[in-house]
């Protein structure tokens, strides 16, 4: 496993996995149950008295950032110098790959020696529910209520039940906050759109129309028909927002008949299946869709000028823009609304502000009010101000009661400030709710406007917060990456007829899916 930083926890850490519930059982045995004492933290600094600040093991993903991938030695960094002066502590932290987050989290947890911290996709998840299971979690309720006051309050009761980071009552994980429930986005080549005399599409029938000029007519001027009219990355990550069209978003829930029933079986997913083996077949969607990693399709998109439409977070518009144009002059990429089926529905899954990401504490942790007190800092005026202006002297300056930032002007410099206000917020109110700062910065129009537009969209999910059901631990192919996308990729590659999809249902439902839609139902029933 090849991570970045000067720590040597990981090198025993990663241990097989095999011995994944042993360690587990073992780490949970003889360990501090959650219920530590003192005094409640006012925030501002995990310091727990001592001369030194306590040391903090972390396992964090690099999320994809390219500032976070591009560093010799995350330790060493700029910014996390400055985040453990402000914080009191002295973090030592590894970063698991993005591409192979999952698999090497999973390898983390099978280890005997696990870091204090770890950053995790939610306790919900196949990779952190054995760890629950197995009681080698801390429990984390009496730690919030005594060193995280400006956590607890930020946060709803409602919120706090999520199911990425509570079970039963019992809080394991600390979220990520999102600034809105639906974060994705669609973009297009505007400039592509301007070539060939074409407005934004709004339906369906209008985008494919857009598509096929994409296709016939161009737009790149390098004369070969080299263009890829819509792309997406294997598991259709970056690539559901037909299905959006559809209602059916493969990873979402609806309460159909009384019965919460995965959209994967739904019957608008056949029609969804067919649409898409339509774009498929007329070479509309990208032929590698169903192998290719981020960063394949990331070049296609910003380098190699053969994409006119994308989805990705609102978030980073500023940046597709940018750094698009930098190696493309002539591009022109702005956010556009998802396109609209035909019973009025378009976007991407609508989730919640608690993002699909939870830190969890072993029990084996040294310093878990130290940890906590860590997490809160984020929650402060002083941790807000760092996520979101960063350095003073470096990022900004400040002139009486104003503060002057540096807006980035380079797409280098706009990695570092993502890097900066999303990879450096551990937790806490996201940057994008500054409400001062998003009025005042430069060149944040695209930003302001593909929030709007996915503010306006998105597919409801009645299984939003749903906990890890054990019909779905115990046979996990019932999930949509298992049976459903292996049967959609042969749909849409004419492997296998549409005309199979009811045989689809029945089988999905006799492996034991007609006991997850039981559990399911009781979950919402019980919790709504």
């Amino acid at each position: 496993m090849e991570m970045r930083g000067s720590s040597k926890w990981n090198k025993t850490a990663l241990t097989a996995a095999s011995v994944a519930l042993v360690g587990l059982s073992l780490s949970a045995c003889g360990s501090n149950n959650g219920d530590s004492s003192g005094p409640a933290a006012s925030g501002g600094s995990a310091s727990t008295g001592s001369a030194e600040p306590v040391v903090i093991k972390v396992a964090k993903g690099t999320g994809g950032y390219p500032y976070i991938e591009g560093l010799s030695d995350i330790n060493k960094d700029k910014y996390m110098t400055e985040l453990e002066k402000a914080a009191g502590v002295d973090l030592d932290v590894e970063l698991i790959p993005h591409a192979d987050f999952d698999q090497k989290l999973q390898l983390i947890f099978a280890g005997g020696n696990l870091p204090d911290l770890i950053e995790t996709k939610g306790i919900n998840t196949s990779q952190v529910e054995p760890a629950v299971a197995a009681g080698a979690l801390l429990p984390l309720n009496d730690l919030i209520d005594r060193y995280a006051p400006n956590m607890k309050k930020a946060l709803t009761e409602e919120e706090w039940k999520f199911g990425t980071i509570s079970k039963d009552g019992v809080i394991y994980g600390i979220p990520t906050l999102e600034a809105a429930p639906h974060g994705f986005v669609s973009f297009i080549r505007k400039d592509w759109l301007d070539k060939l005399g074409l407005p934004v599409p709004q339906t369906l029938d209008e985008y494919v129309t857009t598509l096929r000029a994409f296709r016939d007519n161009d737009p790149n001027g390098n004369g070969k028909a080299d263009e890829i009219p819509y792309t997406a990355r294997k598991e259709f990550k970056s690539g559901d927002i037909f299905f959006g069209a559809f209602g059916v978003n493969p990873d979402g829930w609806t309460l159909a008949d009384g019965k919460l029933t995965p959209n994967q079986i739904l019957p608008q997913m056949k029609d969804a299946l067919a649409f898409y083996k339509m774009l498929y077949d007329e070479k509309l969607f990208d032929a590698e869709a169903f192998v290719q990693e981020g960063k394949d399709w990331d070049a296609k998109i910003r380098g190699k000028n053969v994409v006119g439409f994308w989805q990705h977070s609102a978030t980073e518009a500023e940046l597709w823009a940018s750094e698009t144009k930098k190696n493309v002059p002539e591009a022109v990429v702005v956010p556009v609304a998802a396109p609209v089926g035909p019973d009025g529905k378009s976007g991407g899954l609508i989730r919640s502000t608690i993002a699909d990401k939870a830190w969890v504490i072993p029990k084996t942790a040294k310093n878990p009010e130290a940890i906590l007190k860590f997490l809160d800092f984020f929650f402060t005026e002083e941790g807000k101000k760092f996520t979101t202006y960063g350095i003073e002297g470096d990022n900004y300056t400040v002139s009486g009661d104003s503060i002057e930032y540096k807006s980035p002007s380079t797409a280098d410099e706009i990695q570092e400030e993502m890097a900066r206000q999303e990879w450096y917020q551990f937790t806490g109110q996201n940057y994008l709710t500054n409400e001062e700062f998003m009025k005042n910065k430069p060149n944040n129009e695209l930003v302001v406007q593909a929030l709007e537009i996915s503010a306006k969209e998105g597919v409801v999910n009645d299984g939003a917060g749903m906990p890890a059901l054990p019909t779905l631990q115990s046979r996990p192919e019932l999930g949509f990456k298992g049976l459903w996308l292996e049967f959609a990729a042969k749909v849409i590659t004419g492997k296998e007829s549409i005309d199979n999809f009811d045989k689809f249902v029945a089988d999905w439902k006799s492996r034991g899916g007609e006991k997850l839609i039981e559990e399911a139902t009781a979950w919402y029933n019980a919790s709504h």
